[in-house]
């Protein structure tokens, strides 16, 4: 019975995360990001980049950050 859980869990994330990668190929496609190049969910993105703006120490902690697993 477990074991049944585990995979129903399992199968419906692998699900939600192809749906939410074909949303965002398909939803609100437009040409906002670096260089024209086309981001989706583009209102909801460039709303949130207004609000927030742009922190160059928190990027280049992130882009450190990222170096991590490759290391590992």
């Amino acid at each position: 019975m477990k074991e049944k859980k585990l995979i129903f869990k399992g199968v419906a994330m692998e699900t939600l995360f192809v749906l939410w990668t074909i949303m965002i190929k398909v939803i609100d496609v437009k040409p906002f990001g670096v260089n024209g190049t086309d981001i989706g969910f583009a209102t909801l993105n460039c709303f949130f980049h207004k609000l927030t703006g742009v922190n160059m120490t928190l990027y280049h902690i992130t882009d450190w950050l990222g170096l991590v697993p490759v290391f590992i």
